[in-house]
């Protein structure tokens, strides 16, 4: 099969080191001078130059809108900043924002992110690497498989997940397989439904909580209205905030005040504070949670 060329002007930023190593996407790695990855059936490549960015497909071509939307090259980064400019001033955060966040698949973000679990990004990377090649279709022309289908993954093993390095995770992608694989599962519905119905559902799988429920409607569903809130970005808002003490809704409810692109800012947030150590509060900062109640009491 071969391969097609997609060429795209970039309105604002594009880092793409940091867009596939910040923590949200398991399946791109630096071959060549180019990032390679496997995005559905076919085997992406992916670098910029002076007229930039160039993808390269090998294997089935989703089509040049697909990539376009993927790479989220119609939202401008700075964009999401509408509401929240005040972070521009945090230390670092403005060279971060050439990270783009990837419209990506909802069955294997789901799959990805129950893997993650007392985790790192190596070991992620290893199991979705190893459920592809044990259970994916090939990708013509490579020697990379694609993710494998919720119900191609529905009949493995729990023993053979687990050889995988996947460990204590491997029932709970095992039985979140077996139940996206039922008839009566639509992530359509997810994508319309109010954020606190699509949370509910998604709780309803095995091993996901809060955290992972939120990265899956993040990254995997375009619902930039959440906030995944995980030790990094608890340490993160609560920094942010000058506070001490607060629960997760808490960091939720202040992430309101970012705007409808928050969910955005989040991963920018995340990284920053996950590589470059404490923030420092914003100008004005409120504490948030129990300190605000107990004040105003």
């Amino acid at each position: 099969m071969p391969r097609t060329r997609h060429r795209f002007p970039v309105e604002g930023p594009l880092d793409l080191s940091l867009t596939f190593t910040c923590g949200q996407a398991f399946r791109w790695r630096l071959e060549e001078g180019a990032w390679s990855g496997v995005v559905g059936g076919a085997l992406w490549r992916a670098s910029t130059d002076a007229r930039g960015l160039v993808v390269d497909v090998d294997g089935a071509d989703p089509g040049a809108e697909v990539v376009h939307r993927y790479f989220r090259l119609d939202q401008p980064p700075e964009r999401f900043l509408a509401q929240a400019e005040e972070l521009r001033a945090l230390p670092g955060f403005a060279a971060l924002l050439g990270l783009r966040l990837l419209r990506q698949e909802p069955w294997e973000t789901l799959a990805s992110f129950l893997c993650s679990a007392a985790s790192n990004v190596r070991k992620i990377s290893g199991g979705v690497e190893g459920m592809a090649a044990a259970w994916g279709d090939p990708v013509r022309g490579t020697d990379r498989r694609a993710f494998p289908s919720p119900s191609a993954l529905a009949g493995a093993e729990e023993r053979d997940l687990r050889a995988l390095g996947i460990g204590f995770r491997a029932p709970y992608v095992l039985g979140a397989a077996r139940r996206v694989a039922a008839r009566d599962w639509s992530w359509e519905a997810l994508r319309r439904a109010p954020i606190e119905e699509a949370r509910t559902t998604l709780r309803t799988l095995p091993g996901v909580g809060p955290k992972i429920a939120d990265c899956v409607l993040l990254f995997g569903l375009d619902r930039l209205d959440t906030y995944p809130v995980d030790r990094w970005i608890r340490r993160a808002t609560m920094e942010l905030t000058a506070s001490t003490r607060a629960r997760d809704e808490d960091l939720e409810r202040w992430s309101l005040r970012l705007g409808p692109g928050r969910g955005y800012l989040q991963q920018i947030l995340f990284h920053l504070r996950r590589t470059g150590g404490p923030l420092p509060a914003l100008a004005a900062a409120r504490p948030v949670g129990r300190e605000r109640r107990r004040r105003s009491a």
